[in-house]
């Protein structure tokens, strides 16, 4: 299945507390009736939302996926899910065609893929799925070195972190507009986003 998509992501939690921020989440949203206990599968694995209204604001969000770098989820013996090392997720999230632009955090030169001077970017999206600390970007245009998570997406088709939140049924752009609403603020407070600080992107997935 492909449809619309909202994806949160938090770029500053370290790898090492994605899996237990997942695990909390998943915790939190299957006690309180908004999602079932069981994945769709272990390979795309979605929760279905038993509210779609998630926290009462009809955003027509039918399913979630909860990211965590270098885990994947398995059905456990007592009827839910757990997750355990290994599988795809690399912490990498982009539109479902992977073109994307991002901008640089001293400068705000906007670098997609392909662009002269797109080499480091490359580099540094090899280096985060390994070593993603030392993943770094060289801008082409100021010469600043930054690190890799610190490149924001104006066009919201890119970002990276260990830990992610799709919402599959509906790009939610009032997450995005300034100043937001109620309903936008209770959504991203359900998700545990209480700062709302995670970077959203749209996709298709």
């Amino acid at each position: 299945m492909t449809d619309d998509t909202t994806i949160l992501v938090d770029t500053q939690l370290e790898r090492e507390d994605a899996a237990a921020a997942a695990m909390d989440l998943y915790r939190r949203l299957v006690g309180d009736g908004t999602l079932g206990a069981q994945p769709s599968d272990e390979v795309s694995p979605r929760f279905r939302t038993l509210d779609d209204r998630l926290a009462g604001t009809g955003t027509g969000i039918h399913a979630v996926t909860i990211h965590a770098n270098g885990h994947r989820w398995v059905a456990d013996d007592r009827g839910g899910a757990r997750l355990v090392d290994g599988g795809r997720e690399n912490g990498i999230f982009c539109r479902y065609d992977g073109g994307f632009v991002v901008q640089c955090p001293d400068c705000h030169y906007d670098l997609s893929l392909g662009d002269e001077g797109s080499e480091a970017l490359e580099e540094a999206l090899a280096v985060w799925c390994d070593t993603p600390d030392s993943a770094y970007v060289a801008c082409p245009a100021c010469a600043t070195w930054t690190p890799l998570t610190t490149w924001r997406s104006p066009r919201h088709d890119f970002a990276v972190g260990h830990f992610g939140i799709s919402l599959h049924g509906r790009q939610l752009r009032e997450l995005i507009h300034s100043g937001g609403t109620h309903a936008s603020f209770a959504l991203r407070h359900q998700l545990g986003d209480l700062a709302g600080e995670y970077t959203v992107i749209f996709s298709r997935g």
